[in-house]
């Protein structure tokens, strides 16, 4: 077996331990080199999954040597910082509710309440929410009359472009405060206000908090999944579609639909397989037979950008550009490029144009 076998096969026992169901352990059974617990614990660790490799020691013998002391004092770790996550966020949802603004928390501390057997399963450093583009800047005075800050400077005019401005408190904790659910033209096709009109309510500490719904929370963990890549995309984002995707079959042919809707069935069909494929598993039957039924509506540019091996920059931009709503707004944007703004140069450490465009070239061919 080789150490990149050794890697997957890892990689599926985990991802398997947050569904509860068995798969094919291969030659590992027999192999101290896939056996090796500091391998086991360097992977939950780099892709913030320690919580899964806890967990699979009820039921994965190899895993269950892997959890060693040190693996119990990092879940420890895990579950500390997320009691200090929701300490710190609770107060920010009591303001947003009292000043009436609608908004739902995304990702991790959402998952973490609604999806999982047990919410110490799901690990997460931050805290994400979702408000409407119209509420962004009242979001913003808020947050900062309770003394949190932005956490870097945008370039001139493209706040309303932005998918999501982060912010800091004296805590650390760090709170992103998305109006939009995916980057670029992800975040142009998916309507933050039908999101937000299809909300559900959960109990934290006590108090009612608010998520996406259930179709909405698959649809969002597959674009976040798919369109995030390399040192971006971490096993604890695809731990979240194949855990959705498992609790939601009997639902699959209504995210299909909504995905479809929206131009994004092709990433919601991406990172369901991309999941079950990742876990060693077989697609389940509903998923199945819910991709069989022919799209009606998608992007190309937006398959193009983010459906391949590695990443497309120029044709990212391209899709944004594309689904921007007007003329004047794709001025505006490329603009904001072309020209920033001081702080934002001086917080880049650029000066002048050349420099800026050394910079955005650079950008466009990354990888």
């Amino acid at each position: 077996m080789t150490p990149d076998r050794h890697v997957a096969e890892r990689v599926a026992r985990l991802l398997r331990a947050v569904i509860g169901q068995d798969g094919p352990t291969g030659a590992a059974a027999n192999d101290p080199a896939a056996n090796d617990p500091a391998a086991w614990v360097a992977v939950a660790q780099e892709h913030r999954i320690v919580p899964l490799l806890h967990a699979a020691a009820r039921t994965d013998g190899v895993a269950e040597r892997a959890v060693t002391e040190q693996v119990r004092g990092l879940q420890l770790e895990v579950a500390s910082a997320a009691v200090r996550i929701e300490h710190t966020a609770l107060p920010v949802f009591e303001r947003l509710e009292a000043a009436s603004v609608p908004y739902a928390v995304l990702k991790g501390l959402a998952t973490a309440h609604l999806d999982h057997a047990d919410p110490s399963w799901r690990q997460f450093g931050d805290v994400d929410l979702l408000v409407a583009p119209t509420h962004l800047r009242r979001v913003r005075e808020l947050l900062e009359a309770d003394g949190w800050r932005q956490g870097y400077a945008l370039p001139d005019r493209h706040e309303r472009f932005t998918h999501a401005v982060t912010f800091h408190a004296a805590s650390l904790v760090e709170l992103d405060v998305h109006q939009r659910v995916g980057h670029r033209a992800l975040g142009w096709l998916v309507p933050t206000e039908a999101l937000l009109r299809d909300r559900m309510p959960f109990e934290l500490a006590g108090r009612t908090v608010w998520a996406l719904g259930e179709l909405d929370r698959t649809i969002h963990a597959c674009i976040h999944s798919v369109s995030s890549r390399g040192e971006y995309r971490r096993l604890s984002s695809v731990a979240d579609v194949l855990l959705l995707s498992y609790l939601h079959e009997d639902r699959a042919a209504e995210v299909v639909e909504r995905a479809g809707a929206w131009r994004v069935r092709s990433l919601v069909e991406a990172g369901v397989r991309d999941a079950w494929t990742a876990a060693q598993l077989p697609l389940p039957d509903g998923w199945a037979d819910a991709f069989r039924t022919p799209p009606v509506r998608r992007s190309w540019l937006v398959d193009r950008a983010y459906l391949g091996e590695r990443r497309r920059p120029i044709t990212e931009e391209l899709a944004h550009l594309r689904h921007l709503p007007g003329t004047r707004d794709r001025a505006s944007y490329v603009w904001g490029l072309l020209a920033p703004g001081a702080e934002y140069r001086a917080a880049q450490g650029r000066r002048g144009v050349r420099a800026q465009l050394r910079y955005l070239w650079g950008r466009l061919r990354s990888r």
